[in-house]
């Protein structure tokens, strides 16, 4: 496994088969956005219960290291998941219990085809098709990863046998080295990939989704998919003392991370008592004001990274809401899973108005993804990380490291921590108002107290992964240099052009 490479040009990912998917692309002629999206594609497989069709998706990309960066400047190109026009039946704000955290109630009208399709048509250059041939590969058999096989294992503790059985044809959890297939989801993306998006939209696949909608309870509608849109527009910028860093704006929670910075000195370790107790409070403020604001625009998860020979990078990351296949309900008949953010990401709190239902609104979000420049002299990095409401803090962190001049393997390998609400980490919105934990693994150097900035310390092994980067002290040109690390604790790998 190479966790930190260094080229021209290459794609980082937390996965070998969707990384290599990804270099087929660059090596074919493809760009940047080619490369990653056929990474992505393939993670759709490999990662199957943390990403797919049936999720969200959204792509960063820049002309790294460049202040206006290139074709018009830091674009995000949106393929955010949408509440459903009405909702199921028996579902309301009212109704104690809601919103569902499982079951095809609480399924989104995805968006994750219109964000990689308005991504393609603006910065790619292969056919469609071929960026699923990784994916299609994969989905003809691949061998079960350590990492896989642990997330299958959740996967089948939680109760989503059925999940199990409509992607894999089986209701145990496959084991390491295991061969597995998954024919019908084969099938769909090989209708996506010759017939273009609009078949996931408007076309018979469209028809199939709905009709498994109707039959068992999913509020998704042919009006649903037909309205998905994706979203087109300028990353934020800010502005700090030492760097220049555009992010994701809304839905996603990104914005939060320029705040986050800025409560800490550029020399301080993040990994330090003094950065986590200025970022902690702030961190639960922040993600609390978020829920009660919700997106400035009214109405997981794994990360490709990668960059090109004209110094174009990107990183898409996407999402189906972790180890559950989102809601559990994967579509029967089309190897589907459909991301659960209605039940995840929505509150019936009349004190967190930002997150209250409303009929095709974009949900709140924590995909995130970062480009930074120092303000003074050559280096940037293009860097995002899954991990629900871990997000924005990691990236915070990785962000600062970046600052100090850490090397982008010992960004992407760094120690992390987070602050998170009633022990679940996933635990906003519906963990506001209750108790709140740092969690901290066992290289952070307060891990041993028992409290940071009066939160209650949990120590944990592993926080999870995904973190993927690409990095240069070079000014972007022809001939940049740059490194492209995965964090290890994804299991993944970066590799770049000979």
């Amino acid at each position: 496994m190479n966790a930190s490479v260094r080229g021209w040009a290459g794609v980082a990912s937390g996965h070998r088969l969707a990384t290599e998917a990804g270099m087929e692309a660059l090596e074919a002629g493809g760009t940047a956005v080619d490369a990653a999206l056929a990474a992505a594609f393939t993670q759709w497989v490999v990662n199957a219960p943390q990403s797919g069709p049936g999720g969200e998706l959204v792509a960063l990309v820049a002309g790294a290291g460049r202040d206006d960066g290139a074709d018009g400047g830091v674009q995000v190109y949106g393929g955010w998941s949408r509440a459903p026009l009405a909702p199921a039946a028996g579902d309301s704000a009212a109704r104690e219990g809601w919103p569902p955290t499982s079951g095809p109630r609480n399924a989104v009208v995805p968006g994750s085809l219109r964000g990689a399709e308005a991504a393609w048509r603006a910065h790619g250059r292969l056919d469609w098709a071929s960026l699923f041939a990784g994916a299609l590969a994969a989905a003809a058999g691949h061998t079960v990863t350590v990492r896989m096989a642990d997330v299958y294992e959740k996967v089948e503790s939680r109760g989503h046998s059925v999940a199990l059985e409509r992607m894999l044809g089986s209701e145990r959890a496959p084991k390491t080295g295991a061969t597995i297939r998954m024919p019908d989801l084969a099938a769909t993306l090989e209708v996506i990939a010759w017939q273009g998006p609009d078949a996931f939209y408007r076309g018979r696949l469209a028809d199939r989704l709905v009709e498994a909608a109707e039959a068992e309870g999913a509020a998704l509608g042919h009006d649903d998919l037909a309205a998905v849109e994706a979203t087109v527009e300028p990353a934020r910028r800010f502005d700090l003392e030492d760097i220049v860093v555009w992010v994701t704006g809304a839905p996603s929670q990104a914005p939060i991370t320029p705040a986050l910075l800025a409560a800490a000195p550029p020399g301080a370790d993040p990994a330090s008592r003094d950065f986590a107790e200025a970022v902690a409070p702030l961190t639960e403020q922040q993600l609390t004001e978020f829920c009660i604001r919700g997106p400035a625009r009214p109405a997981g998860t794994a990360v490709a990274t990668a960059l090109d020979h004209h110094g174009l990078s990107v990183t898409v990351v996407h999402s189906l809401a972790g180890v559950q296949f989102g809601t559990g309900w994967v579509a029967g008949g089309t190897g589907v899973a459909f991301s659960n953010r209605v039940g995840t990401a929505l509150s019936d709190r009349p004190d967190l108005p930002g997150c209250n239902l409303r009929g095709g609104a974009v949900l709140p979000h924590t995909l995130s993804a970062a480009h930074v420049r120092r303000r003074t002299g050559p280096g940037w990095m293009t860097v995002a990380t899954p991990g629900g409401d871990r997000q924005v803090q990691w990236l915070a962190q990785a962000v600062q490291r970046f600052r100090r001049g850490a090397a982008p393997a010992d960004i992407a390998a760094g120690s992390r921590w987070f602050v998170c609400p009633t022990g679940d980490r996933f635990g906003v919105p519906a963990g506001i108002g209750e108790p709140w934990y740092a969690f901290a693994e066992p290289d952070i150097a307060w891990h041993d107290d028992t409290h940071l900035a009066g939160y209650e310390v949990r120590t944990t092994p592993n926080v999870g992964g995904g973190l993927q980067v690409a990095a240069s002290d070079d000014d972007a040109s022809s001939d940049t240099v740059a490194a492209l690390a995965s964090d290890p604790r994804s299991g993944g790998t970066a590799m770049v052009m000979g």
